[in-house]
C-alpha cells in the first residue's frame, strides 16, 4: 500500500512533465488527457488524507469528551499506518488502564477516609469525657483522703484508665492523618539537593544507601516537604527488609523519563509476598507485627495530590521496588 502511494505521487510527477513537454510541442488533445489523469491521482490522494484526518478527528473528539472505549480502525490502511495505529491503540488501552487503576485507587481511600472520619469521632467523643473524669476522681481522692490501701486500688485503677484511654487517643490521632493531609505546596526543588538531605538521616546506614540523579541537575516541581516524607517511609521499610538480607544494597535513582520524573527506591530485602502486593496500599493493612499500616497509604495520597503515582514491584527473597512517577510539570488534586 505505501508503494501505490509514492506510484500516484510519482506519477503525478512523471504524467505533469510529460504534459509540459506536449505542450511545448504544440500537442494540445494529449495533455489535456493527461490532465485528467492527474486530476484523478490527485482526487484520490486528497481523499486518503481525508479519511485519515477525519478518523483522527473521531478519535481526538472522543477522548476530548472521554469516550475511551474505541479502538482506531485498522482497514484500507498502509502497512505502516497500521503499525501506527496498533501503537495508538496499545496507548489508549494503557490509558484506561491507568485511568481505571487511578478511579479505584481514589475511590478507595476516600471511602476509608469517610470510615475514619467517622470512627475517630465517634472514639473521640467518648474517650475525652474518660480521661476528664479519671483525673477528677484521682485529684479528688487525693484531696479529700481516703484509707492507704483502698487509695492505692482506686489510684491504680485511675492510672490505668488514663494511660489506656490516653493511648487509644494517641492511636486515633495517628489514623486521622489520612484524613488531614494538606494540600502540597508545590516549588521547584533540585533533587541532589533532597537526597543529599536524606542521606543524613540515615547515617548509621550509610554504607547500604546509594543515590543517583540523571542528570545531576535535575529539579522536581513539587512539595518537597511531602516528598522527602515519602521517601523517608519508603528508606525505613526498605531498611527493614534487608535486615537479615547477607549483602544489604537500597538504590534510589531519580531520572527523566519522556515527559514525567521517576524516582526508585529499590532494596535486595526479604521481598512482599504475592498475596500482599496488592494490598500494600490499602489504609491499616501492614505485613509488620508492629505496623500501624498507614505509611505506604500516605505515600499514595501524596502521589495523587501531585497528579502522579506510586506502583510497587517485588518478589520474595529477592527484592522490592517502589516507583513514584511525577508529571514534568505537577498538577495538584485538591
Amino acid at each position: 500500500m505505501r508503494y501505490w502511494l509514492f506510484v500516484r505521487i510519482g506519477g503525478i510527477v512523471l504524467l505533469s512533465f510529460i504534459a509540459s513537454f506536449l505542450i511545448l510541442k504544440g500537442l494540445l488533445f494529449v495533455p489535456v488527457m493527461l490532465g485528467f489523469c492527474i486530476l484523478a491521482l490527485s482526487v484520490s490522494l486528497y481523499k486518503d488524507q481525508q479519511k485519515t484526518i477525519k478518523r483522527m478527528k473521531y478519535l481526538i473528539e472522543s477522548v476530548h469528551y472521554g469516550d475511551l472505549s474505541l479502538f482506531y480502525p485498522s482497514d484500507s490502511m498502509t502497512k505502516d499506518e497500521k503499525a501506527l495505529v496498533s501503537s495508538m491503540n496499545e496507548a489508549l488501552e494503557a490509558l484506561r488502564s491507568r485511568l481505571y487503576n487511578s478511579v479505584v485507587a481514589e475511590a478507595e481511600t476516600e471511602a476509608w477516609q469517610k470510615l475514619i472520619r467517622v470512627l475517630t469521632h465517634e472514639i473521640m467523643n467518648s474517650i475525652a469525657p474518660v480521661i476528664s473524669l479519671s483525673e477528677t476522681v484521682a485529684e479528688r481522692a487525693t484531696i479529700n483522703g481516703m484509707n492507704e490501701n483502698d487509695y492505692a486500688i482506686m489510684v491504680q485503677a485511675m492510672q490505668t484508665i488514663h494511660r489506656r484511654s490516653k493511648g487509644l487517643l494517641d492511636f486515633v490521632e495517628n489514623y486521622r492523618k489520612l484524613t488531614r493531609l494538606p494540600s502540597p505546596t508545590l516549588r521547584n526543588f533540585s533533587l541532589s539537593a533532597l537526597f543529599d538531605d536524606i542521606r543524613l538521616l540515615f547515617p548509621e546506614r550509610s554504607d547500604i544507601l546509594f543515590f543517583q540523579v540523571k542528570p545531576e541537575d535535575l529539579n522536581l516541581y513539587a512539595d518537597r516537604i511531602m516528598v522527602e516524607q515519602v521517601l523517608i517511609n519508603l528508606l525505613k521499610n526498605a531498611i527493614e527488609a534487608c535486615e537479615e538480607a547477607l549483602s544489604p544494597l537500597i538504590e534510589v535513582e531519580a531520572v527523566r523519563k519522556n515527559s514525567m520524573i521517576i524516582i526508585s527506591v529499590t532494596d535486595n530485602g526479604c521481598g512482599i509476598v504475592p498475596e500482599a502486593i496488592d494490598r500494600v496500599f490499602v489504609p491499616f493493612f501492614t505485613t509488620k507485627s508492629k505496623g500501624s499500616g498507614i505509611g505506604l497509604s500516605l505515600c499514595r495520597q501524596v502521589m495523587n495530590r501531585h497528579g502522579g503515582s506510586i506502583s510497587v514491584d517485588s518478589q520474595v527473597e529477592k527484592g522490592t521496588s517502589f516507583v513514584l512517577r511525577f508529571p514534568i510539570v505537577a498538577k495538584r488534586i485538591l
